[in-house]
């Protein structure tokens, strides 16, 4: 088996001070990567995290920039250009947790949660893309969450977590024929912001308790950092997929699509909802969607089956 290695290739790691974006950095310094680690101005024991990976025989910096600003995700990517001359891999991990139900958002909790989650990836991707496009070649990894498939206590969060699914997905589609692969990988692991802002009601949701005790040795972000590793390397091919990695655990997430049902007529009425609704919800038989244009050709593959007969 090939050995994975980024020997000569240079990674930007987003929200690298601690938890899961420290253990990404140093895995990614591991297999030969030059780092550079990324905080905010004001976030503490960010160059000890450039140190450690200097002590152990890499190449890193640390650049403070808040990458919730247009400039600050620009400035970020000029230093990485400007310190190693190139940019092959983009980590983007920056994250804060922002717990609450639904009926007590307010403006600055839904605000804050998509300003570091979905649109700091928009800030730091597009220059680092105009940089990988033009050497031919890049890695962008996006941090989506389980959440997106429902989470109480966490509304805004896993919203913008289900729009990192959709922006992997797209820039994926523009990225791929300029060597630009996009993927995203969906972490479990402790982590001090899940400790400071616990979810309300987690606890009186016995069966998660129990499920989420029974995994907790093996919560860590060491466990997730090899998946980050890989999906950084020129060995991945894989592009615009999300993968999950929890407890050692890891696989793809796709969005399903069931069979459904298909009007023959012109004419559709609630009526006729009504009475097909069991298999509009179906979920056998599904398949799993790539893009917009996918459904579209699955709809008029249905159409072409129904004309025939």
């Amino acid at each position: 088996m090939t050995e994975i290695s980024l020997d000569g290739r240079v990674a930007v790691v987003t929200g690298a001070r601690r938890g899961l974006g420290k253990s990404h950095a140093l895995e990614l310094a591991r297999l030969g990567a030059a780092v550079v680690v990324n905080g905010t101005p004001d976030s503490p024991g960010l160059e000890q995290v450039a140190e450690e990976i200097v002590d152990a025989g890499g190449r890193a910096i640390a650049v403070r920039k808040d990458v919730t600003t247009r400039a600050g995700g620009k400035a970020l990517v000029d230093a990485a250009l400007a310190e190693f001359g190139q940019l092959d891999v983009l980590v983007n991990n920056a994250g804060i947790l922002r717990t609450g139900y639904f009926e007590e958002l307010d403006d600055e909790n839904i605000d804050d949660i998509f300003d570091i989650h979905l649109k700091s990836l928009f800030y730091t991707s597009q220059p680092a893309y105009v940089a990988m496009r033009k050497a031919g070649y890049g890695r962008i990894i996006f941090t989506g969450s389980n959440t997106a498939f429902g989470m109480y206590g966490l509304a805004s969060y896993a919203a913008a977590k289900a729009g990192v699914m959709g922006l992997t997905s797209a820039l994926a589609m523009e990225g791929e024929p300029h060597g630009i692969l996009v993927n995203s990988v969906m972490p479990n692991a402790a982590t001090p912001a899940m400790e400071n802002d616990p979810i309300p009601g987690f606890e009186q949701d016995q069966p998660f308790a129990d499920a989420f005790q029974a995994l907790i040795d093996r919560f860590r972000t060491d466990l997730v950092s090899p998946l980050v590793g890989f999906l950084a390397s020129a060995q991945c091919t894989s592009t615009g997929d999300s993968y999950s990695a929890l407890a050692g655990r890891y696989a793809r997430v796709f969005y399903g699509l069931g069979k459904g049902w298909r009007a023959e007529g012109d004419q559709v009425t609630a009526d006729d909802i009504a009475a097909n609704f069991d298999q509009i919800r179906a979920e056998d038989p599904f398949d799993a969607v790539r893009s917009a244009r996918h459904e579209y050709q699955l709809v008029a593959e249905m159409a072409a089956e129904a004309g025939s007969r």
